[in-house]
């Protein structure tokens, strides 16, 4: 097991009611891992990992969802790209709202990947290119993005389209190395199929922010004094009377 790998198991201190989900992009199949036996959407192979015992991989056969198979980095048809389909599924007032938000979009890039292995958390064979985590609540989600910031001062950012929300889940954290959040119920695909609960907090950690995130988990108070003291006002006090600095 790798030191990363290691690392994770600071999340199950979470509890979360669905495992955290580890993302790996390949160019070739992987070994000692089965192919998924079912065709579903790139956002509903986040939820079958998160049920399923046994960590597996998808190809494009796999695939429903046409248009995210842009964000794997292949072509699409026209009609997606034109906006025809955003059109006629009501989502888009014309055509050219539609193609507007392919300047956005973030896919992997072409020619690099061609099968994609999902796992939980406590299964995963392999040091994840992207984790996402579904958070149960807000004391979670922020949690988890205060370790973000805590020894880097990062801002928090959350990027989305109404459509193609997967590319924000995968291509996006991954491409840009980082990390991303999204609420469930805002994207077009998930909420029609009802993949994920409403209202909740997908988070996407690319591989690149798992050590600070995980080492900052580790060291720092999860839950703040300030959010706990009976009296605000006489806690603030305190601090100033700590740092010898006279109140404001």
């Amino acid at each position: 097991m790798s030191t990363i790998q290691k690392d994770l198991s600071i999340f199950n201190d979470f509890y979360f009611e669905n495992p955290p989900v580890g993302v790996k992009f390949l160019l070739q199949k992987p070994e000692e891992i089965t192919r998924l036996d079912k065709q579903l959407a790139l956002c509903e192979m986040t939820r079958e990992a998160q049920q399923c015992k046994t960590p597996f991989y998808a190809d494009l056969d796999n695939l429903t969802c046409r248009p995210s198979a842009y964000v794997w980095g292949h072509e699409i048809s026209g009609i997606f790209k034109s906006g025809l389909f955003g059109v006629g599924i009501k989502a888009f007032k014309d055509t050219n709202a539609n193609k507007r938000i392919y300047q956005h979009i973030k896919r992997l890039t072409p020619g690099t990947v061609n099968y994609i292995a999902f796992s939980s958390l406590d299964k995963m064979p392999f040091d994840p290119d992207v984790l996402i985590i579904l958070t149960d609540n807000m004391n979670q989600t922020e949690i988890i993005l205060r370790a973000l910031i805590y020894t880097d001062g990062e801002m928090w950012s959350s990027e989305m389209t109404h459509v193609l929300g997967c590319s924000w889940l995968f291509a996006y954290p991954f491409m840009t190395g980082q990390v991303n959040y999204i609420t469930t119920g805002l994207s077009f695909g998930m909420k029609a199929k009802g993949v994920f609960p409403e209202g909740r907090q997908l988070i996407s950690i690319p591989f690149n922010w798992l050590p600070t995130i995980t080492r900052n988990l580790r060291e720092m108070e999860w839950v703040l004094p300030a959010y706990v003291t009976e009296d605000l006002g006489k806690f603030v006090a305190k601090i100033y009377e700590d740092l010898g600095i006279a109140p404001p």
